[in-house]
């Protein structure tokens, strides 16, 4: 379901200029052909702006810019291919699918195969026209991703892989340039061009700075048709990104690797070539310094700013703190005791040779004190020789036993199994006691570091100031079973000092003292990992991890659900880890979050649950519930009261979910309710008022 909000003037006016550009830019990438008149780029810009107004504008973008660049014949078909990506958009915008990461470049490249593949009827697939048409496939699907990153892009500073991102885009862009010749044959774009690839190199350093010379290269030369100036910008910023150094000897040795470059190019091409570079490096330095500043500054905190000596102790001791309780709750259970013994050998043998044995019940019930001695007295000899012989049996016992051979063999069969199986378990003790130590040698390695900074450090007063970041109201309930006097279910909520609120509900096995215990330690692990700053995929990995072990000893396991919201952008991420449903209203629109991977504990340890990421908008409420509040295939009357609901309070709403959740269902499992309110616009406060 849409959510739509009136909207301010001046959000207005914002969402006025996002369309405008882009429109603007959608047009310009449907100008970035490559081998001859293939643009899949404007294509995977469509399919990122999404099924809106902004979606909506980028696709009139690109209609106006594909009739304007291309023939009338291309152009209808990259018409039609952006058509039908924005109607599939449309139509699966409110369903899960389409938050997966894979969903939209994978209707993006299905969509343009499709349209496509009516143009190769008459070449053929297995032709150079077949190659180039599944290389656009590839692009736009590829170039949907990466734009969808950039266009969800908060303020800077951005992380490696948002640059990329960026610097893709920006790439896209410069071919329709690149086509645009300047004077003879000088190129524009390929001016713009160099400047991105000394950006790139100043920003991230020599490995970024050559993996985008490579590609921006890539594009020129699919523009001339030439394969100098992948070389060309590659080799520029390699030699440029070998020292450390300022940004006038930086650019200096941009233009020298440019120089080396020339080698590769004809002599009428080497003199634009190298008049291009060194353009484009005077603009390079004329460029502010305090941008490369803002792109590569790290996200610092804004509640309490640390020194970075300081920062870093803090957080080393906050981690090591973490992997220490975790091992303590590892190793507080006890390991399996393996209880074969060689008695088990004789008993299993004689299961599949004795009893169908004419003599079983003579050997085993009226001389069972002669059987059992006889074998006690071959005891000594299995274990020494690890086989047994038939000389070694007593003679009586073996003057009688009609089926010697097959109860010899049968046994030395058994007693290798059995030391087979003392041997596995033996490394799976080994393994797991060297995993538990893992936390603990990693713990000390922390705590060590931190001692190091903490000593190296001068000490200094720490000023406190307040985060500036939008309050949130919040409310919990949690309701035990009937006949239980605490409930296996735990809930957590906290703030980082990063500005993120967490939600997290933790349903133990079972109910009881028992389930409260495994539920408490989940949340209290999962807790501190998130306080020290550890990220929630890499958190939730890791105790998954600690929690496979715990549950081979225990046999329990326990489900986690985890809501992280970022204040500042409304941001908001779901991780379920066999939990419940969650819900999103938004006035009378109700959205369900569900997910599909099993509890903490029976998942594979290298499996993360399935992030659902999505946009909170102001006055939104979020409610997660464990299993015992409702059954998640019989939801619809929760969904249908949040619908109708019209309050403004979550006390309020969590005084009426929890009563009606008790009408339904009683107390016959322990239920658990945490429901989460964004403010409200100024403007929505004042109108309550």
């Amino acid at each position: 379901m849409n959510f739509e909000q009136p909207l301010t003037s001046s959000a207005q006016k914002h969402r006025l200029s996002t369309c405008a550009m882009r429109f603007l830019l959608a047009a310009i990438l449907s100008g970035s052909q490559i081998f001859g008149g293939y643009a899949p780029f404007g294509l995977g810009f469509v399919a990122a702006s999404g099924a809106g107004m902004e979606g909506l504008s980028a696709l009139l973008g690109l209609l106006v810019g594909s009739l304007f660049l291309m023939s009338f014949t291309d152009a209808m078909k990259y018409i039609a291919a952006a058509v039908l990506i924005f109607s599939v958009s449309v139509a699966f915008y409110d369903t899960k699918f389409y938050q997966k990461s894979a969903f939209v470049p994978l209707i993006t490249s299905a969509c343009t195969a499709a349209v496509g593949f009516v143009y190769l009827t008459q070449p053929g697939l297995f032709s150079a026209e077949g190659a180039y048409s599944l290389l656009e496939v590839l692009l736009a699907g590829s170039c949907a991703a990466c734009y969808r990153v950039v266009l969800t892009m908060p303020k800077p500073p951005y992380s490696r892989r948002q640059l990329l991102c960026l610097f893709a885009l920006a790439i896209s862009l410069l071919i329709a340039v690149a086509a645009i010749p300047l004077a003879g044959q000088f190129s524009l774009g390929r001016i713009f061009a160099v400047v991105l690839v000394l950006t790139a190199g100043r920003i991230g350093g020599m490995g970024m700075g050559c993996a985008i010379g490579l590609c921006t290269g890539l594009a020129m030369d699919t523009v001339t048709g030439s394969l100098y100036f992948s070389v060309a910008y590659s080799i520029s910023a390699l030699a440029a990104g070998l020292p450390r150094c300022g940004r006038a000897l930086y650019t200096l040795l941009f233009l020298c690797g440019t120089v080396l470059s020339l080698f590769w190019a004809s002599a009428d091409s080497a003199v634009y070539a190298l008049l291009e570079t060194a353009i484009a490096c005077i603009v390079f330095l004329l460029l502010p310094e305090k941008i490369f500043r803002k792109a590569r500054k790290e996200k610092t905190d804004h509640a309490v700013p640390l020194s970075a000596p300081k920062a870093l102790e803090k957080q080393l001791r906050s981690t090591a703190t973490v992997f220490r309780d975790l091992y303590d709750s590892l190793s507080r259970g006890n390991s399996p005791v393996n209880d074969e013994n060689i008695a088990t050998v004789f008993d299993r043998a004689a299961d599949q040779i004795c009893r169908s044995c004419p003599l079983c019940g003579t050997c085993w019930d009226v001389d069972y004190v002669t059987t059992y001695n006889a074998l006690n007295d071959v005891t000594g000899f299995l274990t020494e020789r690890g086989r047994i012989l038939p000389s070694d049996f007593p003679s009586h016992f073996s003057s009688r036993c009609v089926r010697l051979p097959d109860f010899i063999a049968a046994v030395n069969a058994e007693f290798t199994a059995l030391l087979m199986r003392r041997q596995y378990t033996r490394q799976l003790d080994n393994t797991r006691q060297s995993a538990k130590e893992q936390y603990a040698r990693l713990s000390e390695l922390l705590s060590e570091s931190a001692d190091q900074i903490g000593r190296s450090s001068e000490e200094a007063a720490v000023p406190v100031s307040g985060t500036g970041e939008p309050a949130c109201e919040i409310c919990t309930a949690v309701r035990p079973k009937a006949g239980e006097s605490v409930s296996g279910d735990t809930v957590s909520t906290f703030r980082t000092d990063d500005g993120k609120v967490f939600l997290l509900l933790s349903d133990g096995m079972g109910c009881g003292e028992d389930a409260r215990r495994e539920s408490a330690m989940t949340v209290r692990l999962l807790e501190q990992f998130l306080k020290a700053g550890i990220e929630p995929p890499t958190a939730l990995k890791t105790l998954n991890t600690a929690l496979a072990l715990h549950s081979d000893e225990s046999g329990s396991f326990t489900t986690i659900d985890l809501m992280a919201l970022t204040l500042r952008s409304g941001s908001v991420s779901f991780y379920k880890y066999g939990a419940a449903p969650s819900y999103i209203k938004h006035g009378s629109s109700v959205r369900r979050i569900t997910g599909s991977v099993l509890p903490a504990g029976l998942s594979s340890s290298e499996r993360i649950p399935d992030a659902t990421t999505l946009c909170l908008l102001p006055g939104d409420f979020v409610i997660l519930v464990s299993d015992g509040f409702v059954d998640s295939a019989e939801d619809a009357w929760l969904q249908a009261m949040l619908a109708q609901w019209d309050g403004v309070s979550v006390q309020s709403l969590t005084s009426s979910l929890m009563d009606a959740s008790t009408r339904r269902s009683g107390r016959a499992d322990d239920a658990s309710l945490l429901v989460l309110r964004l403010p409200p616009l100024p403007s929505a406060k004042a109108d309550e008022v």
